[in-house]
């Protein structure tokens, strides 16, 4: 449970939008999308917070049954590694505070992680990423032709 884990970027980019965090897997073309809980657990692997300190932190904000959290954020945490959105890290001993916001505990709501990969052929065509050494766009010299031939 002390187990530590990062980002996989550049292969992962990601925006939280509202409390709802938005994932894509650039070398995948899939996308996914969580909850507030999940986006919550993906702040605290941003800030290389172990699992342990991760379950510490939901069990300050949220009620919930005994072994519910550490069970949730086990499974959440094994979908990320399997989708290849994390993978292990290095702890940085930052100092993490459990105490919730509002000082008053939520209902818990286990996180979920919807995938979508109807993208997948749209995201391996970008052509940003089938560049040449003179990048892309390359401008055209004055020697090549244009579409239009010069009068």
């Amino acid at each position: 449970m002390n187990a530590v884990y990062r980002v996989n970027g550049p292969r992962v980019i990601f925006e939280n939008i509202e409390g709802e965090l938005i994932l894509v897997h650039m070398e995948r073309g899939t996308y996914y999308s969580t909850d507030e809980t999940g986006a919550q657990i993906w702040s605290l692997i941003e800030a290389q917070s172990s699992v342990t300190e991760i379950c510490d932190v939901l069990q300050a904000r949220y009620d919930a049954r005994p072994g519910e959290i550490p069970d949730a954020v086990s499974r959440f945490i094994g979908r990320l590694v399997a989708e290849e959105l994390i993978a292990p890290g290095e702890s940085s001993n930052a100092a993490r505070s459990p105490v919730p916001p509002n000082g008053k505990k939520g209902p818990f709501t286990a996180p979920s992680l919807q995938s979508y990969r109807d993208m997948q052929d749209m995201l391996s065509l970008d052509p940003i990423h089938d560049v040449e050494a003179a990048g892309w766009p390359v401008p055209k010299s004055d020697d090549e032709p244009g579409l239009f031939p010069a009068p």
